[in-house]
């Protein structure tokens, strides 16, 4: 029961800190002629901000256990649009407990520059305790032009 508590104490902490992440950023005010530009040149229908999230829980529990994970996300859009801001958050626990055990885990989000501002958080959890344990973990934040 404590291991599930702490995963999902862990997990609540890789969300709570991009949205805290949010409140704190911004465009510098000596560029504004230029900031303004860049508003101006959005397309109609295009969206003014876009997040992506992907976040994955991967663990074993029993000696010789072995699990693999892999969670992806890709962020679309209209052809032609970027938006303003892009906030992406990739987030992951990995754990392997047990004597042999082992956790693989790969997680991957992809999604558009944004015209002003592009925020990517990435973090991760990865722990392997026993004898022979073993726990891999890719996390990958990725960002098209």
């Amino acid at each position: 029961m404590f291991r599930r508590t702490s995963v999902l104490a862990a997990l609540v902490v890789f969300t709570a800190l991009p949205a805290m992440a949010q409140e704190f950023g911004g465009v510098p005010l000596g560029g504004s002629g230029a900031v303004l530009g860049k508003i101006e040149s959005l397309a109609p229908g295009c969206p003014l901000s876009q997040t992506t999230v992907a976040i994955g829980v991967n663990q074993t529990l029993n000696t010789g256990a072995l699990a693999q994970q892999r969670v992806g996300s890709v962020a679309g859009g209209a052809s032609g649009c970027r938006p303003l801001v892009s906030t992406q958050v990739v987030a992951g626990a990995n754990l392997a407990f047990g004597a042999g055990s082992g956790a693989n885990q790969t997680i991957t989000a992809q999604s558009q520059r944004g015209l002003l501002a592009t925020n990517s958080f990435t973090r991760g959890v990865n722990a392997a305790v026993g004898a022979r344990s073993s726990a891999t973990q890719q996390l990958q934040s990725l960002f098209n032009h």
